[in-house]
């Protein structure tokens, strides 16, 4: 980005009400016409990813009308600081006893996931900001092209980017308060609605989390603002999030380094020959674009997120489910062109010449299941699940190495929860031997997805090869590079 135009933030207001609203504090209820009306001396307090009340539960049940855990109370009003928050539920979880002079008291608990100032309006057009508070660092130097910004703390930094969807231009950077703490805040300049950003904001988080490795989650926090400037905001919104997700792997990064430092000649080679980039502001705009437009895409990335931190026994199936998706959008119009025949009519007329003769042998009683058969032949025109994995590589130039082909081809294993002995040394091996094909399989449909999806996104670089940065975990040599060249 040009030295001309560096973006200025307004970031301290904001942070600094999220630092002193998570302090526990004590409020009172508003909702007319319900047992929650008038009850003070609640405390709300801040957890992991949602808000806590608690609350005297003998005033509670004096009330006209009792609720038991499990319920749920809408738009329930909170007088708390002279302002007025909106509880858009409040889920009844817990009583817990608190013995105390000889008497046994009871007090409520409840959760909240989402929760506004009294102002706050999703459907009105406003200029938004985005902050998920204290997450882990937003470390992209080596995985996309990054922009400087500065801010009212007089910082001048370089960690963030931006994303181009359509006519937008978001921000994304990664701030810290007086203490050191962080918050990733995302932040457009164009007025929308609440839902229009809200939408954008959690794939662009989806983008992030796949490349980086970091998909940030908890909770997070919408400031509304009415003037372009953003230096001053109206209203908030808080709302609960997926849980924050730290995967085992992404798929890039320019510095050898990280990745190899058990085989540090190897990366001094690399880092001398100067040969890897990021991805371009607009490669991950591009991505971040797709992800918006395509609901299945999204999908999948999330799949190959969530996957990528599970176990190793589901790791691989989820994998191969979302090589199967891939496979489905990457071909998606060229189907009836690479079907075996490649001509309507023609079908048309196999297809009815094959069930004429089927109705001549149905009266047999050996033709026990007609059904079956009909099914059959309407489908006869379908590639193979084989030949459709493999066919969004041929589409987009990527040639596949045997050993790409000898992990696809066990994609079926994998769902009926078959482990594939990739060594060929018996089904009675042991479970660690069995844990080793597991992970190899793992890692190399990983690399094969990275390969696929950066492909799409225009990407025409170097990414981490997992199956040989992790073969000693594997205990399954390669004779290949630690980065794969696409």
């Amino acid at each position: 980005m040009s030295s001309k135009r560096i973006p200025f933030f307004y970031n301290k207001k904001p942070i600094a009400f999220i630092n002193d609203f998570e302090i526990s504090k004590k409020g009172v209820f508003r909702k007319l016409k319900s047992s929650l009306d008038a009850i003070d001396e609640v405390e709300i307090s801040s957890l992991r990813n949602e808000f806590k009340v608690e609350f005297d539960f003998n005033r509670y049940t004096r009330k006209s009308k009792n609720l038991g855990v499990g319920d749920i109370v809408k738009k329930v009003k909170f007088d708390i600081n002279n302002k007025t928050l909106i509880f858009d539920r409040v889920y009844i979880n817990k009583i817990s006893n608190q013995i105390s002079k000889g008497s046994n008291n009871h007090s409520l608990e409840g959760s909240i996931y989402q929760l506004y100032s009294e102002g706050f309006s999703k459907s009105k057009k406003q200029y938004f900001k985005f902050v998920i508070p204290h997450s882990k660092s937003l470390d992209i130097h080596f995985q996309i092209d990054h922009i400087i910004f500065e801010n009212d703390y007089g910082i001048r930094s370089s960690i963030a980017t931006k994303v181009n969807l359509i006519d937008e231009e978001i921000f994304i950077l990664e701030e810290k308060d007086e203490d050191k703490n962080k918050y990733i805040i995302i932040e457009s300049r164009k007025k929308q609605t609440y839902e229009e950003f809200s939408n954008k904001t959690f794939v662009i988080r989806i983008a992030l989390g796949y490349v980086s490795g970091y998909f940030a989650g908890n909770k997070g926090y919408f400031f509304s603002y009415s003037n372009v400037k953003m230096e001053n905001y109206n209203d908030f919104y808080f709302s609960s999030l997926r849980d924050e997700i730290k995967t085992l792997m992404n798929p890039i990064n320019t510095n050898p380094f990280s990745w190899l430092n058990d085989y540090k000649k190897v990366a001094e080679k690399y880092y001398k020959l100067k040969i890897f980039r990021p991805l371009t502001i607009s490669e991950f705009s591009f991505l971040c674009n797709h992800l918006i437009t395509n609901d299945d895409f999204t999908a999948t990335i999330l799949l190959i997120i969530e996957s990528t931190k599970a176990s190793l026994i589901f790791r691989p199936s989820g994998y191969s489910i979302a090589l199967e998706t891939l496979s489905d959008i990457i071909i998606g119009a060229e189907k009836e062109k690479i079907a075996p025949i490649n001509s309507k009519q023609d079908f048309k007329e196999f297809k009815n010449d094959l069930i004429n003769v089927l109705n001549k042998h149905s009266t047999k009683e050996s033709f026990k299941d007609i059904n079956t058969l009909q099914v059959r032949i309407e489908n006869i025109n379908q590639i193979t699940n084989l030949e459709s994995l493999k066919k969004p590589f041929s589409i987009l130039g990527i040639t596949l190495l045997d050993e790409d082909l000898k992990v696809i081809k066990s994609r079926n294993d994998f769902l009926h929860g078959r482990v594939p002995d990739f060594k060929k040394q018996g089904a009675n091996r042991s479970i660690e031997l069995k844990d080793y094909d597991l992970y190899y399989a793992s890692v190399r449909l990983y690399t094969l997805l990275s390969v696929l999806i950066f492909k799409m996104i225009g990407f025409d670089n170097y990414l981490l090869n997992f199956p040989k940065i992790y073969e000693k975990n594997t205990k399954y040599k390669l004779k290949e590079d630690y980065y794969r060249k696409i």
